[in-house]
């Protein structure tokens, strides 16, 4: 009597983004969040609901077209999107939440999402994607003269890197902070993961 339900984002033709599986769930919560590059205002963002069936083929649960034209420039807009499925048009298949802000891109925000869907494009292997919250550090090593650190971390898996924000002097941070790996069939699924203390005008201490 449930689901587990992940969305698709698709932008002419091209997955975008992917959410994670929320499994049985008929009201999942998501709050993910995601950058989309945007050529065309014109191209409606396809959404599509599946349910999610190991080894099997995952089920189609609905769909929806989100009008990009109709946002509002640099306002955040909160959305409800009623699922449809074009064979059962009067079906009701519940709907899909989302919050929205359309706001013109950086260029070197741009340059590196384009270069990230390249990649993407040229290795369309990845059998999965890896959710990873960094929330907090309790009780790192004191690095620096004043009994604290500036602490941040690292991680790594394969050829793909993220760096958390610095939390400057404490050895107790909060981060906080939500990213996306791409699981790819050729690769093993360590994640490497080191916490450094940030030094202005020195190389960074490794705090292990």
């Amino acid at each position: 009597g449930t689901s587990d339900p992940y969305v698709k984002f698709k932008l002419g033709g091209k997955e975008v983004f992917r959410s994670k599986t929320v499994h049985k769930n008929l009201n999942p919560v998501w709050e993910e969040k995601a950058q989309i590059l945007i050529d065309n205002l014109r191209e409606p963002l396809y959404i599509k609901v599946f349910d999610y069936d190991f080894g099997l083929q995952d089920d189609f649960i609905g769909s929806a077209f989100l009008d990009l034209t109709s946002l509002e420039l640099n306002r955040q807009t909160d959305v409800t999107l009623n699922l449809k499925d074009p064979h059962y048009p009067d079906h009701d298949l519940g709907s899909i939440v989302l919050s929205v802000l359309l706001a013109p891109g950086e260029q070197r925000e741009a340059t590196q999402s384009l270069r990230l869907s390249d990649l993407h494009r040229k290795s369309q292997l990845w059998r999965g994607i890896v959710s990873v919250t960094l929330i907090e550090g309790r009780e790192l090593k004191a690095m620096d003269a004043n009994g604290l650190s500036d602490p941040y971390v690292k991680f790594r898996l394969g050829h793909q890197k993220y760096k958390s924000k610095i939390v400057p002097k404490t050895l107790n941070p909060q981060w906080r902070e939500q990213f996306d790996f791409h699981l790819y069939e050729e690769r093993g699924g360590i994640i490497d993961i080191t916490v450094w203390d940030k030094d202005v005008g020195k190389r960074d201490d490794f705090i292990g």
